[in-house]
């Protein structure tokens, strides 16, 4: 029951994050007083207050989420592709009128050369416009269209509270004679833009466009040399971070390089070690008094302390080394995009998610291995001698020599014996009788550390 709630709470931990990361490119707030809410959209640097009642779609909502239907859209996904086709961030429905009103967002060459018009002339403005309108004439899509249903454009301007912006109005697009309005403007190198047209509803309402145009405001607006300094400090940021993944990458490789190389060096003197041992023992040298009996019952609860210190705590020093190098890096990426600070921490409750789920496929192989399941327990017997010890009564009879043992770890009343990177013998300490028990670990840890110097 605990591992399925601690399961549960991961997996809830890592879809918050993911819910975070679009909560990071908006979130919405109810104003005190209207009948209005304030979405801001942090990656646009701009916030839009609108009536409560218009319904919200991105092309981030899944297809069954009910906007979707309140909206009227039976083809969520394909709704979904024709807003990221065409860089729409949000559509706003009107449930009173059934029309939708469209913010677009994106920046390109064109946009970051001309950066910020918001400040020009009414003629500056409708000169910009008209080399909009003259790109989208030119367009592949209109020169399609029947030359007999010629297309009309209308340029003008819109004064907006806080900025100025473009108005462009066309009418018999295509074969269809569709119809769109369109207000932007260039700011921070990004053309934004509020749009209708009648693809969908077949009705453009201009006073719902400026409804929500006019709800616009900017939460940044930078000079170029601002924004070409934000962007120099994410190249700058990313290119320490690369750098540090780089030379946390070189480290490991030399660190694991070096520790094969001492574990083949120890494997080849334990092996040495070993075969001189089976020589001695089989040319009756070797020294059989018995020095201490222990018995220690294989069952779930021993088995469930076990796997979860070889999975969370074996490895606990180089674990938070690790982490630390982590929150280093996802720390100072955050202050570039808090969107990476998102992923990092999705990443994070993934990692953590799959050493718990290493932990249950552990504990489910030692079960299935030693039976347990129907057994309900079994009984390990060590003897441990001078110069060697012995297991039986789990599986097989298993004959070690001291140097074999590489590591002596305790938890939760258990000394755990490993004999491998992966695997331990383990004993319970409490079956050892009390006037015994100092002598027995001392016994263990010195011969093991003896034998390996």
């Amino acid at each position: 029951m605990k591992r399925r709630l601690l399961k549960s709470i991961i997996m809830i931990a890592a879809v918050f994050c993911l819910l975070l990361s679009d909560v990071l490119n908006f979130y919405s707030v109810k104003a005190e007083a209207g009948g209005t809410r304030t979405d801001r959209y942090r990656m646009q640097y701009l916030e839009i207050t609108v009536p409560e009642n218009f319904i919200q779609l991105k092309p981030e909502l899944s297809d069954s989420d009910p906007k979707w239907a309140e909206a009227h859209i039976d083809n969520p996904s394909d709704r979904a592709d024709y807003y990221n086709d065409n860089n729409i961030k949000a559509a706003y429905f009107d449930p009173e009128t059934h029309c939708t009103v469209y913010f677009s967002a994106k920046s390109e060459a064109d946009t970051l050369e001309s950066f910020d018009i918001t400040k020009n002339s009414e003629a500056q403005i409708t000169e910009y416009a008209q080399t909009l309108v003259e790109y989208f004439v030119s367009s592949s899509q209109v020169k399609t269209m029947d030359p007999e249903k010629k297309m009309k454009t209308e340029v003008g301007v819109y004064k907006h509270p806080e900025m100025m912006m473009f108005k462009l109005n066309f009418s018999n697009i295509g074969e269809n004679q569709d119809a769109e309005l369109i207000y932007g403007t260039v700011v921070n190198g990004m053309m934004i833009s509020f749009s209708m047209n009648t693809n969908f509803t077949g009705l453009i309402r201009e006073e719902l466009l400026e409804k929500v145009v006019s709800g616009v405001h900017m939460t940044t607006v930078m000079t170029r040399e601002e924004y070409e300094a934000r962007v120099n400090k994410t190249y700058i940021v990313l290119g320490c971070i690369a750098g540090t993944g780089v030379v946390l990458m070189v480290i490991l490789y030399f660190i694991s390089k070096y520790r094969k190389k001492m574990k083949k060096k120890r494997v080849d003197a334990v092996s040495e070690k070993l075969y001189t041992f089976r020589k001695r023992m089989e040319a009756g040298e070797v020294d059989k008094t018995l020095l201490f009996a222990v018995e220690t019952e294989y069952n779930k609860e021993l088995i469930k302390d076990y796997s979860t210190f070889n999975t969370w705590f074996r490895r606990k020093l180089r674990d938070i080394g690790l982490l630390l190098v982590y929150i280093v890096i996802v720390g100072t990426a955050a202050s570039v995009s808090k969107v990476v600070m998102v992923i990092g921490i999705v990443c994070l409750c993934w990692l953590l998610y799959m050493r718990f789920s290493a932990n249950e496929k552990l504990q489910e192989n030692l079960i299935k291995r030693y039976d347990i399941k129907k057994k309900k327990s079994v009984t390990a017997e060590y003897r441990f001698y001078d110069e060697y010890f012995t297991l039986s009564g789990i599986n097989s009879i298993s004959e070690y020599i001291y140097p074999q043992i590489f590591r002596v770890a305790h938890y939760h009343g258990l000394m755990l014996l490993y004999v491998s990177d992966e695997h331990a013998l383990v004993i319970d300490i409490e079956k050892v009788p009390a006037d015994q028990r100092e002598e027995f670990v001392k016994h263990i840890v010195l011969k093991s550390k003896m034998d390996q110097a």
